[in-house]
């Protein structure tokens, strides 16, 4: 039997768990370093380079949308993000929502 990394669990976790924080504020945005302060609070290791690249991932992937401020990237939720975000739909690279 394989194991999944450590490394592979942690990245789908953290992209799970930043699109959850984003569907769960109002404005459905937030700055990088507030999805790393985030991620590390609920006991998901994570770096500033871990947090943009997370970010750069699920733009590519059309569930967040990103713009710049003041060299921070900000990130945006997009409804396909927040379906990911609540277990209504998968994407291969972002861990499931437990029911």
């Amino acid at each position: 039997m394989n194991s999944w990394p450590l490394s592979a669990v942690e990245t789908e976790m953290r992209r799970l768990k930043v699109l959850q924080y984003l569907e769960s504020v109002p404005s459905y945005e937030a700055a990088a370093s507030v999805l790393g302060l985030h991620c590390r609070r609920i006991g998901v290791p994570t770096t500033s380079d871990q947090v943009v690249a997370c970010i750069a991932w699920l733009a590519d992937m059309e569930l967040v949308a990103v713009r710049v401020y003041r060299d921070e990237p900000i990130a945006r939720i997009t409804k396909q993000g927040r379906d990911v975000a609540t277990g209504n739909t998968a994407v291969p690279g972002v861990l499931r929502p437990d029911p």
